[in-house]
């Protein structure tokens, strides 16, 4: 969006992780002003579930991206658990969310940024950075939405996965700024 509705060129690949951008980037744009979106951790696995749950795109039957890159075997083994065993979300998180839950990539990017745009407030988000760096508001379009979900992930953390949920979610909620539920610690 920001390439096409501002005239900015696009330069290094999306997702990009903060670490390889600094392998590639040169001395100026290492200064840069910095920002990335994050989502609710409790949010984006439920996500994850539906998008192998749907096989988005066809890529986990395929096994590749769009474009070519192969989709990590930890990812497929998910698929095809959901897949051959029919496992509802519970199903899924209990067999495999047992470990405190870590995106590295995902975590030293954020660390380095400027500001954050959190998923759940997007536009408003983006719209205070706008503001900072001197830029128009843009609208920002949706797509790529998951199918089948309902919109509160909260209703898929039934009773019997949410302390699993507590202990493996806790260290990166922290980090994010993150709450549980109240009625989760009551």
């Amino acid at each position: 969006m920001l390439v096409e509705e501002l005239g900015s060129e696009e330069v290094y690949q999306m997702h990009l992780g903060y670490e390889d951008f600094l392998k590639i980037a040169s001395e100026e744009e290492k200064g840069y002003y910095k920002f990335a979106s994050i989502r609710n951790p409790l949010d984006s696995v439920v996500s994850a579930y539906f998008k192998k749950r749907a096989d988005h795109n066809g890529r986990f039957s395929r096994g590749t991206f769009k474009k070519g890159k192969p989709i990590a075997p930890a990812a497929l083994a998910e698929y095809d658990f959901i897949v051959n065993q029919g496992a509802d979300f519970p199903t899924y998180f209990k067999e495999f969310f047992k470990d405190p839950y870590h995106r590295p990539k995902h975590e030293a990017t954020v660390r380095n940024m400027n500001a954050l745009i959190r998923f759940e407030n997007l536009q408003a988000d983006f719209n205070e950075i706008m503001d900072q760096l001197a830029l128009p508001q843009l609208e920002i379009p949706i797509f790529n939405k998951t199918a089948e979900r309902r919109p509160d992930f909260l209703t898929y953390y039934t009773p019997e996965i949410k302390d699993q949920a507590i202990r493996c979610f806790s260290p990166i909620m922290a980090d994010w700024g993150y709450d549980f539920p109240p009625q989760w610690k009551e």
